[in-house]
Formats: C-alpha cells, structure tokens, sequence
C-alpha cells in the first residue's frame, strides 16, 4: 500500500494554501445556500447530511473532500466520480486517492490529464511518486521534496500490516468507531500522529503477517466497513 502519510499531507498543505470560509466558495460561484452550509457548520455529520440534501456537483464534490479528509479514499473516489464540478481538481483528488488505493494506471491516467498550472506541481509529485522517484518540479518547488520520505527497506523493521478503518481530526469519532468496531469482535487501536501540525488519530485493527491476508480479511468484513491495508511500523 502507498504512504499514506505522502497523501494526507499533499491534501493538508493544498487546503492550507487555500481561502477559508465563505471567501473560498463563493469564489468558487458556488450556489449561495450551499457557501452558507459549508461556512456555518461546525459538525460533520450534520454537513454531510446538508451536503446530501444539496444533491448538486458542487455538493457531491465536497462530500467527496470530507471523506477524503477523513481518510476513507474509497467512498471519496466514489463521490469524485459522480461529480462533474471542479474540473482538474476533481481529477487531482481521484489520482490522489487510486494512489492510496493502489490503482497507479487509473492514477497515472488522471494525474496525465491536469493542465491546471496551478495544481502541475501537485500531478507531478504525484506521477513521481508512482514511480518511486523525486519530481523534477521539485527544481520550481523545493517543498515537493518533503513528500517523498524513503521508506525502510531493513525487513527487521517492517512488524506486519493491519486495517485502517478512517483517520479523523475528532478523537471522539475515532473512539467511537472503536466501539463499533470492538462490537464485530476486532480488536481496534487508535495511532495518534501529528501532520502538518495538525493531530490525527487513526483507527486501525488486528495484525496480518502479509498484505495478502489483510486484504482478505478486510474483504471478508463486506460492505459495512471501508478499510485500506498499511503496513505497521
């Protein structure tokens, strides 16, 4: 599975670089009652719920950067898909998930398409990261360098991998998807990270010898959870 600490920071500092609030959607020309929605709300279950009423590109598309934000990449990639609204920054955001997902032609084809200088920076480390490389625009954009941290190739240090059910900002979410979790008979834990500044907690369960026998417990779970198979450090 790719890092998904490239992915999470890629999406922190994008957003960081970005207007907040009301400014940055209306900017956006997004419909006035949905700017007011985003701009007003602090829970997230109740925008989401908004942003479902909503039913418009513009919606459907942040509810794919909630979920993405949230570090479920496969109900995101499915909210980008069924938008038309943001036009390369829509395509930027499902090469960043078939990346985490582990589909790099599906990412490759995507992050190809982007033609935005504004987010060329952003595709390129993407493409390179594909390939286990640095991005040439590192040469316009020293900070792409951090990205791009060399993973441990000691297999010493590599204990395993595990499920990761979702990554919140809230750590009350996070301990309640333990409980959930916990009432399927998993044995849950939560990782508390800090990125860019900002503290994660991560929900993660059960160890695996293998990625192949991650995977195929997670599968066995059906549809009532998303997961992505990490390694454990």
């Amino acid at each position: 599975m790719r890092n998904t600490l490239f992915t999470l920071l890629l999406f922190a500092t994008f957003c960081a670089a970005q207007s907040t609030y009301s400014e940055y959607w209306s900017g956006q020309n997004y419909p006035a009652e949905l700017v007011q929605s985003l701009a007003n709300i602090s829970s997230g279950e109740i925008l989401v719920e908004n942003l479902r009423d909503a039913d418009s590109p513009e919606a459907i598309f942040e509810l794919g950067r909630l979920y993405y934000a949230r570090g479920l990449y496969r109900q995101a990639l499915a909210f980008f898909k069924q938008t038309d609204c943001c036009d390369d920054l829509r395509l930027l955001y499902i090469g960043f998930c078939n990346i985490v997902l582990d589909e790099p032609d599906s990412a490759r084809i995507m992050l190809a398409r982007i033609s935005d200088p504004s987010l060329r920076a952003w595709s390129s480390a993407g493409l390179a990261r594909l390939d286990d490389k640095m991005p040439t625009a590192v040469n316009d954009y020293p900070y792409l360098r951090n990205f791009f941290v060399a993973e441990p190739t000691n297999d010493t240090q590599q204990k395993g991998f595990t499920l990761q059910f979702g990554a919140f900002a809230d750590s009350t979410r996070a301990e309640k998807l333990v409980q959930t979790l916990k009432d399927i008979g998993l044995s849950p834990y939560i990782v508390k990270v800090q990125i860019s500044g900002k503290t994660l907690f991560r929900v993660r369960a059960e160890h695996y010898d293998t990625k192949e026998k991650a995977q195929q417990a997670g599968d066995a779970l059906g549809d009532q959870f998303i997961f992505m198979v990490v390694p454990e450090k």
